[in-house]
């Protein structure tokens, strides 16, 4: 599909006027036309996530309430999915403790969504992560984790991974984490015989860990203190974030992916990075539906810039 095609579409057409008042006008008169279809719209408008991406963020930080409400369709599953994994929290609480962040994320004009990646969704979705973990972290009681199997550390950590492979390195990380063996194999998308294998060395210590089925971390409290740990140890010699990402879509060469996965398999900072864009690009993959009633009560948390309204050709004729 060429640029001139795509130019000449719906976009393009929405806007009028000149080509720079075209410009200016493109980001808003998307927002509006996906408030009227916020399930879709964004997609069917601009057939990129990356342009909803690019637009929802500045259209926040800005007080725009279709802007808003992009956000909170496409990111409050991703929030909510997050706090069902790494929480022993009720359904309620996962949901308050959103209603929590989003207050954070708003207050004094987005100054805390403002520091966000604005480069890719993905970076924002990671850094997204992060800070929701922080803040889970807070509430979290350690009483809360499960006794038996105890909760592992950075050293047992490293125990476990000495000598595995970097995909056996993963599967297990991700089992740590709280997810069952058919979750990693979707995120990872490997076959059940590789998933298996890569469990083997857990099965000693972490029977429980193998056996569960539903995806909900064993010990959220020490686990997300260990991720905090690793997130705060990146080296000179880590891989960026943004390298991570370009590995992922295969668009690095074999000398740039070779070192940075071997340096990953003594790294517990980059395997947690790695780990996280992962997760975050299977929780993008696979969206729940947010009910159509679920934004509005969220939206009554967000300070809205007021637009004022135009005085009617009428009212400007009587000089009101």
């Amino acid at each position: 599909m060429s640029w001139r095609h795509i130019y000449s579409g719906p976009c393009w057409r929405l806007t009028g006027g000149n080509s720079k008042q075209r410009g200016r006008n493109l980001p808003r008169k998307l927002w509006k036309a996906a408030a009227k279809r916020p399930a879709q719209g964004f997609l069917n408008l601009t057939m990129s996530k990356l342009m909803i991406f690019h637009n929802i963020l500045p259209g926040c930080e800005e007080g725009n309430p279709e802007a808003w409400r992009g956000f909170l369709t496409n990111y409050t599953p991703i929030a909510l999915e997050l706090f069902r994994v790494y929480s022993p929290w009720t359904p309620g609480a996962r949901l308050e403790a959103w209603r929590d962040a989003l207050q954070v994320l708003s207050a004094d004009a987005c100054a805390v969504l403002k520091g966000f990646s604005h480069q890719s969704e993905r970076e924002f979705l990671v850094g997204l992560r992060a800070f929701l973990q922080d803040r889970a972290f807070a509430k979290l009681e350690p009483s809360q984790d499960a006794a038996v199997p105890p909760a592992p550390t950075a050293e047992t950590l490293g125990t476990l991974f000495a000598g595995l492979p970097l995909m056996h390195q993963e599967i297990t990380f991700l089992a740590l984490s709280g997810y069952s063996q058919a979750t990693i194999e979707k995120i990872l998308r490997i076959t059940p015989a590789v998933a298996e294998e890569g469990l083997g060395r857990l099965r000693a210590s972490y029977a429980a860990v193998i056996e569960r089925s539903e995806d909900r971390c064993l010990w959220p409290s020490a686990w997300i203190g260990i991720s905090k740990a690793a997130r705060a140890n990146e080296q000179k010699d880590c891989t960026p974030l943004r390298q991570l990402i370009r590995i992922l879509d295969g668009q690095a060469s074999w000398y740039d992916k070779s070192p940075a996965e071997t340096h990953r398999t003594k790294c517990l900072h980059c395997l947690e990075l790695w780990n996280a864009l992962q997760e975050v690009v299977a929780w993008d993959r696979t969206p729940q539906a947010l009910p159509a009633d679920g934004i509005e009560p969220l939206m009554a948390l967000i300070p809205i810039k007021q637009e004022k309204r135009k005085p009617s050709l009428f009212a400007r004729i009587l000089g009101k």
